[in-house]
């Protein structure tokens, strides 16, 4: 079987090129799989090193990828989806034909329209709504009673992050409903496991393999469901009530709720308009919105908390969000703004504990498809840069295996006050250099609504808490 996967994957990319972590032994192509699996940011970083950084590929779970010179990112992202194509490769990686289904779903426009016109306006808005849902759930899982505890860092800011996400997504009563939000949360991670395990089989084997795969997938997908479908039945109920009168004793809530709701209107199909499907985009949105948003938070507390000089940071991190809270009162879009060390320390961490080691991935949806070096790629093959490549190289960077929280906001508070900023990098700003958010026109839509609950949550923990810090890197280290 892993030889058959192994073999048909070949087709995928132009005959000669070299393989990533594929050396001269026995099965050396299964062997090379499983390299790929195991150590792909050591391969795409390999790759990415080689004389003149052009064209190596690596195979992991998702199968190859052509790893082309960062100079050609530009040109991947101007080029239209009916060329190279962005969401196949997403959808291809998370395997949601079967992780997720609802073809009908993912086809459609209406996640991604109300995320580009109605959360990110919003954002920056509602703030007093999620610091209330971040101090009540960081006090439940920290206690504020003063006395030291240890608690696990990823499952208590995940619990914390699916709090505040849901508070906009689906209101205040559902975002405190415990079973709702770990039900939540759990399909996220849920659907990235059996996405995994699909890939370890060849295509032909997936729908038998997919029922047993998925089984968690839709366990926690009924859960959720079980708590949105009333939720959601009876806000179309009452906005289609107070549309006909507008005395009918009903205030109308500002979430994602209601901005499906309201495009549904202008809708006609089933799965744009029923009660099951418009559900179900919500389990659909926790998966974007709940799972990189977490790995984010967790990622920056621990590169903060556990950096070379990590009393010193916290030290200027603290007095840097006590100062901006006492200017403004309260963490309102231009409070936030200010943090310009704190979203640096976030960015930075971004940088070198990205998630996933490529970017700017891309399917080619094409028969005839030529780079510009000349080479002719297969339709279906995939291309992108090597992001890791990107992040540790040092025409980029100064001292790029160093975590330096302050890289980013340093030339700003260096910068005289009568001088413009030298440069404007702050967390939401993707380039062709920084990539965690991918760049041009496939940027991540959500990167405002991220940033801005990913600073909040930080701000918080350092006026709140003292978190002691963690076992303590050597400066010059590569952290992923």
């Amino acid at each position: 079987m892993a030889s058959f996967k192994a073999s048909t994957e070949h087709a995928w990319v132009p005959v000669g090129l070299p393989w990533m972590g594929k050396r001269d032994e026995f099965l050396a192509s299964i062997r090379a799989n499983v390299r790929g699996f195991v150590k792909s940011s050591a391969l795409y970083t390999e790759g990415y090193r080689k004389p003149g950084k052009y064209m190596s590929y690596r195979r992991g779970h998702g199968g190859p990828q052509i790893v082309v010179p960062p100079s050609m990112g530009p040109w991947i992202a101007a080029i239209p989806d009916d060329v190279l194509n962005a969401k196949d490769c997403t959808y291809d990686n998370v395997q949601f034909k079967y992780t997720v289904g609802h073809p009908e779903i993912l086809a459609n426009d209406m996640i991604d329209l109300l995320i580009k016109r109605e959360l990110t306006r919003t954002t920056g808005t509602m703030n007093v709504e999620i610091i209330e849902e971040i101090d009540d759930s960081l006090e439940s899982l920290f206690g504020a009673d003063g006395q030291w505890r240890k608690v696990g860092v990823f499952d208590t800011l995940t619990r914390t992050v699916g709090r505040v996400s849901s508070r906009v997504f689906v209101g205040k009563e559902l975002c405190r409903n415990m079973e709702y939000v770990m039900s939540a949360s759990d399909f996220a991670r849920a659907v990235s496991v059996s996405g995994y395990i699909l890939h370890l089989f060849p295509k032909f084997m997936r729908p038998a393999i997919s029922w047993f795969a998925t089984m968690p997938n839709r366990r926690h997908s009924g859960i959720a469901m079980k708590h949105l479908q009333p939720l959601i039945a009876q806000r179309i109920i009452d906005m289609r009530a107070k549309a006909a009168d507008p005395t009918y004793p009903w205030e109308e809530p500002e979430d994602f709720i209601t901005w499906m709701v309201r495009e549904s209107f202008k809708r006609d199909t089933d799965h744009e308009t029923s009660v099951y499907h418009l559900s179900y985009r919500i389990v659909l949105l926790n998966f974007g919105g709940i799972t990189t948003t977490s790995i984010m938070v967790v990622n920056a507390v621990l590169d903060i908390w556990s950096s070379h000089n990590a009393a010193d940071v916290i030290v200027a991190l603290r007095e840097e969000a006590e100062l901006v809270l006492k200017e403004h009162g309260e963490w309102s879009k231009a409070a936030l703004a200010k943090l310009h060390r704190l979203d640096s320390a976030i960015r930075e961490s971004a940088r070198v504990s990205a998630i996933g080691g490529n970017a700017l991935a891309r399917r080619v949806k094409v028969d005839d498809f030529t780079l510009p070096n000349g080479l002719a790629v297969p339709k279906n093959s995939t291309i992108g840069v090597s992001m890791d490549g990107i992040h540790f190289d040092e025409e980029h960077y100064d001292r790029p295996t160093i975590y330096d929280p302050f890289r980013f906001s340093r030339p700003r508070e260096e910068t005289l006050a009568s001088e413009k900023p030298r440069v404007n990098e702050d967390l939401v700003t993707t380039s062709v250099h920084w990539l965690p958010f991918s760049h041009g026109l496939h940027a991540c839509p959500g990167r405002f609504f991220a940033a801005n609950n990913v600073k909040m949550i930080l701000a918080q923990l350092l006026l709140d808490y003292e978190i002691q810090p963690f076992a303590t890197r050597p400066p010059e280290c590569r952290h992923r």
